[in-house]
């Protein structure tokens, strides 16, 4: 905190989206020391590619423009690289963990509970599976394993979105940690079931946020459905989980029980969020031509910027 505060202060070109330390030291060599200066500087910048030159400048102007309250500004800088979106199917579901990290049992070898895996069908309809400890846990990721497979067997078509990859690793590494579904879970990559829209919105368009966390893009596609929650990002979401677990252990269930329910509607709130981006992704390609299906989803193709 104290060191992001001083690099709000300053200015510095770190608050742009995506800028890298070693970028900034070549930028400062060159004079370019503010997100202002960047936004309107111009030629060539030694060290720095042009292309990725290019975007960052763009990414300083978007981020300028941002009004507080509203929309951040956004361009779609790469609409090819949406062809890799699947076709909408009816299975298609929407899915997100919720974790707590501080999670132990007994000798403290094993850390990280995932206690809640949930998911919204395309009429954001949700199912949820909890897990209050590891034993749980496994019970869960067989019976969403368990589920996943029943729903492929009826739509062999259906994809699983999630945002950033911590669905996939996390899927593997429970796997892995229980001894079950680790084939299962490995298919499900193999065969590009799930569907990552992180890289794709990095790689096609261009938001005027310093983060491109699926919280700051919410504006751009939530409208009426933006998120009114007492649990309001994943920090808040550990310690009320924190504090749910604590009122369990002391037999106070039903103090603990709204925490839980808080939780439920986090999580869920959190898919529907996944769902209206997708459609987002879809309607920009849609505005530009691009046919979605059209390309393989494990190398998208990045046009020149």
């Amino acid at each position: 905190d104290a060191c992001d505060a001083e690099v709000q202060a300053a200015r510095d070109v770190l608050l742009v989206a995506g800028m890298r330390v070693t970028q900034r030291e070549r930028l400062s060599a060159a004079g370019i020391t503010t997100i202002d200066a960047l936004a309107a500087s111009t030629g060539p910048v030694d060290g720095v590619p042009e292309g990725t030159l290019t975007g960052l400048r763009e990414q300083a102007r978007l981020q300028l423009e941002a009004v507080e309250g509203a929309p951040p500004p956004v361009r779609v800088f790469n609409a090819p690289v949406l062809a890799v979106l699947p076709e909408p199917d009816p299975g298609d579901i929407f899915f997100d963990f919720e974790g707590d990290p501080l999670y132990t049992e007994g000798a403290g070898e094993r850390w990280n509970l995932d206690y809640l895996f949930g998911m919204v069908d395309q009429d954001a309809r949700f199912t949820a599976f909890w897990a209050h400890d590891f034993a749980e846990e496994r019970v869960a990721l067989e019976r969403f394993l368990a589920f996943v497979r029943e729903r492929r067997a009826v739509f062999p078509g259906m994809h699983i979105y999630h945002y950033a990859a911590y669905e996939q690793t996390h899927l593997l590494s429970l796997a892995a940690r229980h001894g079950v579904g680790e084939e299962e879970g490995d298919a499900l990559l193999r065969d590009n079931v799930m569907v990552d829209l992180y890289p794709l919105v990095r790689k096609s368009v261009r938001v005027g946020s310093r983060s491109y966390s699926i919280k700051k893009l919410e504006p751009l596609y939530m409208g009426s459905e933006l998120r009114q929650s007492e649990v309001t990002n994943g920090a808040d979401s550990i310690t009320e989980y924190a504090n749910a677990r604590d009122l369990i252990a002391l037999g106070r269930l039903d103090e603990a029980q709204p925490l839980l329910d808080a939780l439920g509607d986090y999580n869920r709130y959190d898919c529907v969020s996944t769902l209206r981006l997708r459609d987002w992704l879809l309607a920009r390609a849609e505005e530009a031509g691009v046919p979605i299906g059209a390309a393989p989803l494990e190398e998208p193709e990045v046009a020149p910027e």
